[in-house]
């Protein structure tokens, strides 16, 4: 099996958008797309630039690998109708840029599919992927990511969960500390841009301290310097803005909670 197999592709709109669009070993093979309409599938083969829309999923048979790049809301639908339309058993069909995990899509596996998914690396600019799935599957993806000169990190598929939960932690669940920081410093008297540019040195030096030492950049000597300056200085905060005195006292709760555990002392809310 090489790079060169046969695939196909079911795509929504704006297919362009996919990081399939940029990898000329996945395109180099591509024969037949399908879309919702034969004029969505022509609009998807004029702007890639490669394959031939069809009518139906039957002109998929052919194909050794299915690329399916489509709303995650549309996942279910499309499965059962790739299953229920043509003869799919030993296909390989990859999932691009979906939360769900292999495991789900229950007419394919049914039907002998060999399924996996395939994942940008946010801030990669499309040159990591995360995969997980039918080992004959990351088998190929594994032949295009290389021959790309791109990299890919197979996780089990168990874990698809537990990797967006990191996504999601260091990125949008970090936000609202990001945010208190800065207007707590600006309501200190710092500006906006002092504010930003501190909490991004304080960020980004956690940051480097944790890479290199794990856990052990918590330490119990800064917990009891953390709990007594909460301690002594949470109401004061309080009078200022309530709402970020509630997140300050949650993140010190939370942050024993994880690094100490069994050892985390009590940490009094603001009423």
């Amino acid at each position: 099996m090489t790079t060169k197999m046969a695939t196909g592709l079911v795509a929504a709109g704006g297919a362009s958008r996919s990081f399939l669009a940029r990898m000329p070993a996945v395109l180099a093979g591509l024969g037949p797309v399908k879309a919702a309409s034969f004029r969505v599938a022509r609009r998807i083969v004029n702007a890639l630039h490669r394959g031939y829309a069809v009518f139906d999923y039957a002109a998929l048979e052919l194909c050794d690998l299915i690329w399916i790049w489509v709303p995650d809301q549309m996942l279910d639908r499309v499965s059962s109708e790739l299953a229920a339309r043509m003869a799919i058993d030993g296909t390989m069909v990859v999932f691009c840029e979906s939360v769900r995990d292999s495991r789900w899509p229950k007419p394919l596996r049914r039907a002998g599919a060999r399924i996996a998914s395939l994942n940008v690396v946010d801030e990669s600019r499309e040159r990591t992927f995360v995969a997980e799935g039918h080992p004959e599957t990351l088998r190929a993806l594994r032949r295009f990511v290389a021959t790309e000169k791109r990299k890919m990190i197979e996780i089990e598929a168990s874990s698809k969960a537990l990797y967006f939960a990191g996504v999601h932690l260091a990125a949008h669940l970090l936000l609202p500390w990001i945010a208190a920081a800065v207007q707590s410093l600006r309501a200190a008297g710092f500006s906006r841009a002092e504010a930003i540019q501190l909490a991004h040195s304080l960020g980004a030096r956690a940051l480097r301290t944790y890479g290199k030492a794990g856990p052990k950049a918590w330490t119990h000597a800064a917990a009891s310097h953390l709990l007594g300056t909460v301690e002594h200085d949470l109401e004061t905060v309080r009078a200022a803005d309530s709402r970020l005195a509630s997140l300050y006292a949650d993140g010190v709760t939370r942050a024993l909670d994880y690094f100490e555990r069994d050892s985390r002392p009590e940490v009094h809310r603001p009423r």
